[in-house]
């Protein structure tokens, strides 16, 4: 059985700043039980980044947060992209194919990558896509839009919490992508449902040979269409 959301933040808090860090921004976590409420959540997670932002800094707040997603990306997924791209030899027709993908509720299992540049953008998709497209409120779309429950609870009281928070969630795409292109890259959050944004977009700069080797300097067409039919589906939001 793998670790807990609280047991894998814990840990990488040791791993990254050391044993006292851990103590000083764990504080209070062990009254939060099996089951907390939203407020206890959100109340405890606000103090903790708090706590943790007046001890480290920021690149440190990153490292942790990636270090605790506990989440693996599933590794067939990966090897089965990471194929395709050596067989394709193009970025561009590789992001078109997970474009086109539709098994995550008819949305794309791999969010909607898009390069602009020498830059790839991710806009994540709703955890939930059917809720998404039936809300009718700012609150119900975020709170079906959101694929973390530490970060519902947040946006479900209202608490305010640092976007440093959701660079756990920065891992998933680190994960991917960085077994596909099988050199390490540093991704950005861009946009945050914690910062007041719509949706969340994540970003990285391509490696040079990369770019060098497999992006053409026409632009990718498809994607341009391709995203405004999902923002006219409300499968993602307008960046």
């Amino acid at each position: 059985m793998g670790l807990s959301w609280l047991e894998r933040f814990a840990e990488s808090i040791a791993e990254v700043a050391g044993e006292v860090v851990k103590k000083d921004v764990m504080k209070g976590s062990e009254r939060l039980g099996l089951r907390p409420t939203s407020s206890q959540r959100a109340k405890w997670i606000r103090g903790a980044i708090e706590r943790l932002s007046a001890l480290v800094d920021e690149e440190t707040r990153k490292r942790i947060m990636i270090n605790t997603c506990p989440h693996t990306y599933p590794r067939k997924r990966v090897e089965k992209l990471r194929k395709q791209y050596r067989q394709l030899g193009s970025i561009d027709k590789l992001l078109e194919i997970m474009y086109n993908d539709k098994s995550y509720g008819g949305a794309s299992y791999y969010d909607c990558p898009q390069r602009k540049g020498d830059t790839v953008y991710i806009t994540k998709v709703p955890c939930n896509p059917k809720s998404y497209q039936k809300a009718k409120t700012r609150l119900e779309r975020k709170l079906a839009y959101c694929h973390c429950p530490w970060a519902r609870a947040v946006l479900k009281t209202q608490e305010k919490v640092s976007p440093i928070f959701c660079y756990c969630s920065v891992s998933w795409d680190k994960q991917l992508w960085e077994g596909i292109l099988e050199k390490p890259v540093k991704i950005e959050i861009i946009k945050s449902l914690l910062n007041g944004d719509n949706c969340c977009v994540h970003a990285f700069r391509l490696p040079q040979d990369v770019l060098q080797r497999h992006v053409p300097k026409y632009a990718c067409a498809y994607a341009i269409e391709h995203r405004k039919k999902l923002i006219r589906n409300k499968m993602i939001c307008s960046v």
